[in-house]
């Protein structure tokens, strides 16, 4: 039986008007408590309001289907539901909606915003380029334009268009997005500090913003211990995706984080527990390989292998339905040493779809574990030529350097790495240490 909008809430949709940009980014349960009785706090995190969100705005577009702010807003609520699930059905579904709005009305900002989100989410970095230049020439003046295009720049690789995109205009201090994004090219560019300060600006203000999605103000929370974590402050990191958690208790994101932490730590039932939980809602190659590597651990062989088992069928199920998981899977071969020419095949198709620093470092370690060393150089130098301060590029970057017999160099990788984050991976800080113990 399909679930229908609460009367209130089409209460006072009916009194703000369809066409309200507010009711793209507002929990309506909040704004009407706010009517009764004003409050600092924000409102507790409500599962069912999203479905019964998209149910009402599917219901406008099907009732009037020339209707294009219904379809812009339906494609923005498919979006957020994407968010809180994983479904990539939500993504296709989002994009069917923003076209068909914008066909109806070709200079539709909003439509065409939503169109480069879901392409981005697609891995169709090109296409959400175009969408994204669309989107921001058809309103120039409104500050989610820059960021989206800026972001689609980092996608595939080109950190210079996204810089330039970032600070060719002043910001505003609330602009949250911005700042985000203007973090991630200080940890590119070897700066985690500057990067943790701005997160932690960002981080503040959408703390602040009671209209903000708790789903987004968790996202913040989780970057915040992304940075943390790659510079080795585990308790901290740990606290930040638990404050994530805390807002949206379904953040299968923070929880993959604290399993990813754990592991790191040697903490395997804690990585197990927190890697089930997230595998509960969205099974990704990557929490899966964590539950595998922590069993194990653990000396459970049998449950490791069913849990690798796990991550080969759902990448191969999860590109059938579009989703894309090259690059979680070609680490997981290369790391594992399993499928090693499919490994190199998947980093292949990768660095085609954009060319970032990640792309070039799971082709490295692909051609590494393949032994194609001069090839795994090569792009080494790609994965570390804007000096981002990564223990996993060191990592690969000095067992590459020991592969071609450069014992100094390698040393000098593996030590960067244990001193960037000594809990960067599993079993792959065992295994540095043990080499530059063999190294004198």
């Amino acid at each position: 039986m399909r679930r229908t909008l609460p009367i209130f809430v089409v209460g006072v949709l009916a009194l703000a008007g369809w066409g309200l940009k507010a009711w793209r980014s507002t929990l309506a349960s909040s704004a009407v408590q706010a009517a009764a009785a004003p409050s600092v706090s924000r409102a507790p995190y409500n599962p069912a309001l999203t479905h019964q969100t998209v149910e009402f705005w599917a219901a406008q577009a099907r009732s009037d289907p020339q209707g294009s702010i219904a379809l812009a807003n339906l494609s923005h609520w498919y979006l957020r539901s994407y968010r809180e699930t994983g479904d990539m059905a939500d993504v296709t579904r989002a994009e069917k909606a923003a076209r068909h709005a914008i066909a109806i009305r070709p200079l539709n900002y909003d439509a065409w915003a939503d169109v480069a989100r879901s392409l981005m989410t697609q891995h169709r970095f090109t296409e959400a380029l175009v969408a994204a230049k669309w989107a921001d020439a058809i309103n120039p003046q409104d500050a989610p334009a820059r960021p989206l295009r800026a972001e689609t720049y980092m996608e595939l690789g080109d950190y210079r268009a996204a810089h330039h995109v970032l600070y060719d205009k002043p910001i505003k201090p609330t602009d949250t997005n911005a700042k985000a994004l203007r973090a991630r090219l200080w940890e590119i560019e070897g700066n985690p500090a500057m990067a943790l300060n701005l997160l932690q600006q960002a981080q503040a203000e959408a703390d602040r913003n009671l209209d903000m999605p708790p789903e987004s103000v968790a996202w913040y929370h989780m970057r915040v211990g992304n940075i943390l974590a790659a510079m080795g402050r585990a308790t901290a990191a740990a606290q930040a995706y638990q404050a994530g958690l805390k807002l949206f208790p379904a953040d299968y994101r923070c929880m993959t984080a604290l399993a990813k932490l754990m592991a790191g730590q040697g903490d395997w039932q804690g990585a197990i527990h927190w890697g089930q939980q997230a595998a509960a809602i969205v099974p990704t190659p990557e929490v899966l390989a964590l539950i595998g590597d922590a069993e194990a651990a653990e000396g459970h062989q049998q449950e490791a292998s069913h849990q690798y088992q796990l991550v080969e069928a759902i990448g191969t199920l999860a590109r059938s339905q579009g989703v894309i998981y090259d690059r979680q899977r070609a680490l997981f071969y290369a790391d594992h040493n399993r499928h090693l020419d499919e490994a190199l095949t998947l980093a292949s198709h990768e660095l085609k779809a954009r060319k970032d620093i990640y792309a070039y470092d799971t082709y490295a370690w692909a051609c590494y574990k393949k032994g194609l060393i001069p090839q795994a150089q090569a792009a080494m130098q790609h994965a570390l030529a804007h000096h981002t301060k990564d223990a996993s590029l060191y990592y690969h970057a000095g067992m590459i350097a020991y592969a071609h017999g450069d014992k100094i160099t390698a040393k000098n990788y593996l030590t960067q790495a244990l001193n960037t984050n000594p809990y960067f991976h599993p079993f792959e800080p065992r295994q540095a240490r043990a080499l530059l113990a063999k190294l004198g």
